[in-house]
């Protein structure tokens, strides 16, 4: 269980480091659709060889399997897109910030669905996470860019959806043959429009290549920890610990990138953290009283 939780842990420093690389990339000459199109390959190919050659088992999957985890890999591919993209635009550590109200979306989806009734803690979670997200975005600032938030935004409302359909396509499953797929997608979306719109650019400086090479790489081991950190730990705690990362992406931010964030925006930073943990805890509560309550 505690390994679990250390490895789900070192996955979200592993994604942060990868959203940090970028920024570098970036500034060597790179753009994000070359960037993510390495990112998605890498991790396909790291997948691949843990379902197949260590793990030994089969990619095969029903068509309508298939198809629907291509679908939702288009999906995955758009999201990714929204979060490295936003980072041209503001600082790392606030796009990720913004990705990491997903759980909050989540809540308000299964509210609307009827799959789940509001509680006091989970509303008055949203609410902290709204306000902390306006301190942390500091929205009466000059240097706010909306290009930047609403492609965060996009972001978090595409890998909501892609955590929905992914669910109700895994149910019981395996999750790694579908992953694959997806990312085999994902790898797909890039390489054509970056072929269609001629937009293939390599990093031009040394640094610039650093990131280039790092990010992609961090993504992809950090994608297969997961898998690890799940089978050791379960869903929900190793959620839990995932959300090192946009404490991750606050300090390489700060330390890599010269991105400092006032006070004031790190306190809602804090707030927002604070409220999509007490929905983790929660969701970690529910299932175990669930089953204390069965004869």
């Amino acid at each position: 269980m505690l390994l679990g939780a250390a490895l789900a842990g070192a996955a979200g420093i592993g994604f942060a480091t990868n959203s940090t690389a970028a920024k570098v990339a970036y500034e060597g000459g790179t753009n994000p659709l070359t960037f993510l199109t390495l990112r998605s390959a890498l991790a396909a190919i790291l997948v691949l060889i843990i379902i197949v050659i260590v793990n030994r088992r089969s990619l095969h999957m029903p068509m309508r399997r298939r198809l629907a985890a291509f679908a939702i890999g288009g999906l995955l591919a758009v999201y990714s897109y929204g979060t490295l993209a936003s980072i041209q635009f503001i600082p790392v550590a606030l796009a990720i910030l913004i990705l990491y109200t997903f759980p909050l979306l989540t809540s308000i989806y299964t509210w609307v669905s009827g799959q789940e009734r509001p509680t006091f803690l989970s509303v008055g979670a949203l609410l902290v996470a709204f306000f902390g997200l306006v301190l942390a975005l500091d929205i009466q600032g000059a240097a706010l860019d909306l290009r930047g938030v609403g492609l965060a935004a996009m972001a978090a409302l595409g890998l909501t959806t892609v955590i929905i359909l992914n669910n109700r396509l895994v149910g019981d499953g395996d999750s790694q043959p579908i992953t694959f797929h997806m990312m085999l997608s994902a790898t797909i979306v890039f390489a054509v429009v970056i072929w269609i719109a001629g937009d293939f650019a390599l990093p031009e400086t040394l640094a610039g290549w650093t990131g280039f090479l790092i990010g992609p790489s961090a993504y992809a081991a950090a994608i297969v920890t997961v898998f690890i950190a799940i089978s050791l730990a379960g869903p929900a705690p190793a959620a839990m610990s995932m959300n090192v990362e946009p404490v991750a992406s606050l300090t390489f931010g700060f330390l890599i990138l010269g991105q400092a964030l006032s006070s004031l925006q790190i306190l809602g930073a804090g707030l927002v953290i604070a409220a999509v943990v007490s929905l983790r805890l929660t969701d970690i509560r529910i299932p175990s009283a669930k089953m204390e309550k069965k004869p």
